[in-house]
């Protein structure tokens, strides 16, 4: 198993997701870090919707629905 598709199965499990796991597979996936202002980081792609997420405050793991959001929107549960 490569170290993409272990970066996948991770967010799949939805335990433990940095925000550099979070860079690394929506880069993975295509999208680029489009502008990061304060806490807020931006993802663009081409013919997609941008994906925002937050980076947490007082922990290094990123909250659920961030999670949830990528998942859905790079369609990983398929």
């Amino acid at each position: 198993m490569s170290r993409d598709e272990k970066q996948v199965k991770k967010f799949l499990l939805k335990k433990n997701i940095t925000i550099d796991d979070c860079d690394r597979v929506l880069i993975l996936h295509g999208y680029e870090l489009h502008k990061s202002h304060g806490s807020h980081r931006v993802y663009h792609k081409k013919g997609a919707m941008p994906i925002t997420v937050v980076v947490p405050k007082g922990t290094k793991y990123l909250k659920t629905p961030y999670v949830n959001e990528i998942i859905k929107a790079l369609k990983l549960e398929d």
